[in-house]
């Protein structure tokens, strides 16, 4: 099994903790079945938990500070880690920089509120790129359902449909449509019947951009997928799962 969200740790910062690597981009990348870092277990006072993942497929390594610490160096493309931000009464400065030569790529505040978990994704436009926050805001799976989410941040893909099928795995009614480069489809609640396929189409048709086995996935379960462009950039797409609480 890939190794996918492996725990491990570092050096305290002040304010900022690195918790965990969120695995590496692979098409057979595992969903379940290795630690996940999605929880929040900090002690030290009020904070939350950020996701930071590289999805700017033209930048290979990128760091991330907060405020004026370097939380994050040297994040590799298609991967991420999660660190503890102090929650403050201020907004917190996230500021993505290009490993290379600490040209600034990205910056976005964050009012960070205890107990809460953020998404932060770089993506990648024609200059420099943007930093995407997506809180965790999924309601816990009824009953034998799973939690999928799909963010798009592939700048090749372009607008993508999603379709979510089991055992008869005919592409009909998509559950959801048009998902805009750095939009996302919004938490679907589908029944894991031992088959669950997960896929991306090019808006509008039922070609076909990416194929996800969702069937691993337990009941309760939730996982935000990430559309992005291959190691360097363009087509075929690939993918990372990353953990939501539920």
């Amino acid at each position: 099994m890939a190794k996918h969200f492996g725990l491990t740790r570092i050096t305290r910062l002040s304010g900022v903790r690195a918790l965990a690597g969120i695995g590496v981009i692979a098409g057979a990348a595992a969903l379940v079945g290795c630690n996940l870092d999605n929880s929040l277990t900090a002690t030290g006072g009020p904070q939350g938990l950020v996701q930071f993942i590289n999805a700017a497929p033209r930048y290979r390594f990128v760091n991330l500070s907060v405020d004026s610490t370097n939380a994050v160096p040297g994040q590799a493309y298609g991967s991420g880690t999660s660190v503890y931000v102090n929650a403050l009464t201020n907004a917190r400065q996230l500021t993505v920089r290009d490993s290379a030569n600490a040209t600034t790529l990205a910056t976005s505040p964050l009012q960070v509120t205890d107990q809460s978990v953020y998404m932060a994704i770089l993506t990648q436009h024609a200059t420099g790129g943007n930093l995407l926050i997506f809180p965790d805001t999924a309601s816990p799976a009824p009953g034998t359902a799973v939690g999928l989410r799909v963010i798009n941040a592939s700048p090749s893909a372009g607008n993508v449909d999603v379709y979510i099928t089991g055992a008869d795995s005919t592409l009909t009614t998509p559950n959801a449509t048009n998902v805009v480069f750095e939009g996302t489809s919004g938490y679907l609640y589908p029944v894991n019947g031992g088959v669950l396929r997960l896929r991306l189409t090019v808006a509008g048709t039922k070609t076909v951009l990416l194929d996800v086995d969702a069937s691993t996935l337990t009941p309760g379960q939730i996982r935000s997928i990430l559309l992005l462009d291959a190691v360097g950039g363009g087509l075929p797409a690939t993918w990372l799962a990353v953990p939501d609480r539920g």
